[in-house]
């Protein structure tokens, strides 16, 4: 009888320790997806030993409260592939959602910057890997700077915590609505690009307006010579008054981050 006792204490202690290995594995890709995909962790600024310090960190945290039942499936090869592909997939789509935060930011600074006559003028952007304008870099510097000012990471920790909640284990779904919002998300991104760009935009075409008719009043005066630094100052002066109402709305924006991953989150969680 008391063997009969430790044997089962022994399956169960195993089953256990094989449920508890299985939550973590789980856990593990799904932060790995989301840690590739996220501004500025998920970037080559970042070592590799670094993210991949944090995504173990974050799955010893959230493995305890997430509850993988262990099935004979998981153990064939074919279906674990899918089943862990599908979690990498998770974390992508919540990481890139995040990341167009960015990118709508590197698009206003392109811009603004092309406006200003910076087209030439480009540097690696350390955040994106790519070549951009100056005053792209350094608004996306601002951005990701404000980004961690507001806790925007602390809302996509909020975020995979509700994934592990709503999308059970090896459970995601992609379904048709999850393209409209992903669509839906691009395109606020880009409108919140215009938005930022927009001032500098109306600015800059006003004072090509003056100087063209400068050039009709004032022939002898030369137009390039005198716009170009004039250009240059009014956009540089309105983008200095404006950076209040930049982080502002960038703000505005991050805050509403999480409703938008939740809603992706329980969107990939619809069975």
């Amino acid at each position: 009888m008391s063997l009969f006792i430790l044997s089962r204490a022994v399956v169960l202690r195993f089953e256990l320790a094989l449920s508890e290995l299985w939550s973590f594995v789980f856990v593990l890709v799904r932060t790995a997806g989301i840690l590739l995909a996220l501004p500025i962790i998920g970037t080559q600024t970042v070592p590799v030993r670094i993210r991949v310090m944090i995504a173990v960190a974050l799955a010893l945290v959230f493995a305890p409260i997430v509850a993988v039942p262990v099935e004979p499936r998981w153990f064939q090869p074919a279906s674990l592939t899918v089943g862990l592909s599908a979690e990498l997939l998770i974390g992508l789509v919540l990481g890139l959602a995040t990341r167009l935060l960015l990118a709508a930011v590197e698009l206003a600074g392109s811009i603004m910057g092309l406006q200003l006559g910076f087209g030439v003028a480009v540097q690696l952007d350390p955040v994106s890997q790519v070549e951009t304008p100056v005053l792209g870099s350094f608004l996306v510097i601002l951005a990701s700077l404000l980004y961690f000012v507001v806790d925007g990471h602390h809302l996509v920790l909020l975020a995979l915590g509700a994934s592990f909640r709503l999308i059970p284990p090896f459970g995601g779904t992609f379904h048709p609505p999850l393209l409209t919002d992903t669509v839906a998300v691009l395109q606020e991104m880009f409108v919140l690009g215009m938005k930022l760009a927009i001032p500098v935009v109306v600015v800059t075409f006003l004072v090509y307006v003056l100087l063209g008719i400068l050039g009709r009043v004032m022939p002898q005066m030369n137009v390039l010579f005198t716009g170009f630094p004039l250009t240059i100052g009014i956009g540089l002066t309105v983008i200095g008054f404006g950076l209040p109402l930049f982080a502002l709305l960038f703000q505005q924006t991050v805050l509403g981050l999480e409703e938008v991953l939740v809603g992706l989150v329980e969107e990939m969680g619809r069975g």
